[in-house]
């Protein structure tokens, strides 16, 4: 058992004994509560008598199962129900029907005393961190197509090492696993003996390698043989580099990408930290919020991808909350979820349809909060990608990347740190389309795309700012900072090699450089950095300069 699984399991531990304690405060307060039942009949105001009292086993109906009392949850839902009867109905309950109450809750300490459970969740193994330092292990047998490959991943920022036989691979599997597999199965490179080692390999891993498979030949059986080792992209040959590279980004950009977060608003703070614990125990970040009159700045602070909502709270309802949260334009998309022991399908859909997206019923099982939780997350992620990024190159588009820029300008005049902007040009890249074709011209964009995305800091915000040019915003980075680093990217683009029908050509790009001071708003601020660029084209390409206001 890992160190962190351990850690979990002690707190929900903790979190359980925590409950035993308040259920020892609860049911004698429960218990008096029904005693006084049955002076109910004479009072005028008797709804008001009962409406406590079912709150109470409202929450104890959602809880009891969570932290191992099913018994006990399904009977405190039963007498829940039985309260709301009482109050639907025009007069007082009966002296016998508050006689049959008493005495259903009777069960409640049987099923307190009798039940026992030990709670254990499945945490998640943490994800590997992907990006520049990624290890790419390469098979293949011929030694110019392996140079290739590895000239290409390199200057990526891939650590690469090559194999040209299946025990060469072993050895460096052997030694340690990598991010990734680059696999040749065409019959030189003994295919069969590369997929068997592969698919052994796989049955030791918790989580599986990504796999790409090259071959000289193409159909069905192929592909499914490379399916079942758990490939994720396959490329005949010759091999278009750039795209191979591109398919290896997105899979260890999936990997390594940010936790989802989820927003908890549940006013019972033992079920909440539980909830939470468990999500934070299967790789997402999850925060708790007990006053709902503070949803608005744990929406713009935390910025969630999910808001788990308990439909029943003390100061407002699920549904109300989730309706001042649609109110803005900005967490339309955010999906809720509700939570409740509600178990009548009208009552649930009447809080969908105010608001909410999804609804899981109390008690319900860790597994099936993670998935729901995950499931929704994940497509919400998906969503706001397709609004806000390039589909070329998944960066942000041109009014996305210039709004972020003003976000971090008016971040800069209230801290006082260093922002410097570059705008990036491909050099030529006309020439490019007209003597290679616009799908190579494509694979251009997406490539610089990709290394800006790879090389740059995770703070650092690129956007696609038109076909060929692009917006890079830097913060805690001054312009002498900015021109190193830019450096470097130039460099490294020049060095990576594209493919078309007759061999291999380079690209350039030339960059210009600007640092934002106080009184400069966002559109003066790009302009500087095109005018830094338009000089450095000016000079000849293929350079960086950086915006010198004594010269224009």
């Amino acid at each position: 058992m890992s160190t962190e699984q351990s850690k979990l399991e002690h707190q929900l531990a903790l979190l359980h004994q925590q409950y035993l304690a308040r259920l020892q405060d609860e049911i004698p307060e429960l218990a008096r509560q029904v005693s006084a039942l049955a002076a109910l009949p004479q009072k005028l105001n008797w709804r008001d008598e009962i409406k406590g009292l079912k709150f109470k086993l409202h929450t104890l109906a959602g809880s009891a199962g969570t932290f191992g009392f099913p018994a006990l949850g399904r009977i405190s839902k039963n007498l829940e129900l039985e309260l709301r009867n009482w109050m639907e109905s025009p007069a007082a309950p009966a002296v016998e029907q508050i006689r049959d109450f008493i005495t259903l809750f009777q069960q409640v300490h049987q099923a307190y005393q009798a039940s026992h459970h030990v709670l254990s969740v499945t945490s998640s193994q943490l994800q590997k961190q992907s990006g520049r330092h990624a290890s790419i292990y390469v098979l293949e047998a011929q030694a110019d197509i392996s140079g290739f490959i590895e000239l290409t991943l390199t200057s990526f920022g891939y650590q690469v090492k090559t194999a040209t036989s299946v025990a060469e691979l072993k050895q460096l599997v052997d030694a340690q696993i990598p991010d990734a597999l680059v696999l040749d199965i065409s019959p030189a490179a003994d295919a069969e003996d590369g997929l068997g080692f592969v698919a052994r390999l796989q049955s030791t891993q918790k989580e599986p390698i990504p796999v790409l498979i090259l071959s000289e030949q193409d159909g069905f059986g192929l592909h499914l043989a490379a399916v079942r080792v758990g490939a994720q992209g396959y490329f005949v040959k010759p091999v278009n580099t750039t795209m191979l590279e591109a398919r290896l980004q997105r899979l260890l950009a999936i990997r390594s990408r940010e936790a989802f977060r989820v927003l908890i608003v549940d006013d019972d703070q033992l079920l909440a930290e539980h909830y939470a614990l468990v999500l934070q125990g299967a790789g997402l970040r999850a925060e708790i919020l007990a006053d709902p009159t503070k949803i608005y700045d744990s929406l713009n602070r935390f910025h969630p991808d999910v808001v788990l909502l308990d439909v029943n709270m003390p100061y407002c309802t699920g549904p109300e909350l989730a309706q001042l949260i649609r109110l803005s334009d900005q967490w339309l998309s955010v999906p809720i979820i509700y939570l409740s022991s509600e178990t009548d399908s009208e009552r649930q859909l009447a809080a969908l349809v105010k608001g909410g997206d999804d609804f899981l019923t109390k008690p319900m099982t860790d597994t099936a909060l993670i998935v729901a939780v995950f499931a929704r997350a994940q497509r919400a992620r998906q969503l706001a990608d397709m609004m806000t990024k390039d589909s070329l190159t998944g960066l942000l588009q041109h009014a996305r990347v210039k709004e972020q820029l003003t976000y971090e300008l008016q971040r800069a005049d209230r801290t006082g740190v260093a922002v410097s902007t570059v705008m990036i040009d491909i050099d030529l890249f006309k020439k490019v389309n007209d003597s290679y074709g616009h799908p190579v011209g494509d694979q251009v964009i997406s490539s610089l795309a990709n290394l800006l995305k790879q090389q740059l800091r995770k703070i650092d915000i690129v956007g696609r700012y038109g076909g060929e040019e692009y917006l890079l915003i830097l913060s805690d980075c001054t312009k002498e900072q900015a021109f190193t680093v830019v450096e470097q990217l130039r460099k490294a683009f020049a060095a990576i090699p594209f493919s078309y029908a007759d061999g291999h050509f380079n690209c350039t790009f030339s960059a210009g450089i600007s640092q934002w001071h106080s009184g400069l708003d966002t559109e003066q601020f790009i302009e500087q950095a095109d005018q830094a660029l338009y000089q450095a084209k000016h000079a000849g390409r293929n350079r960086t300069m950086v915006f010198d206001a004594k010269k224009t």
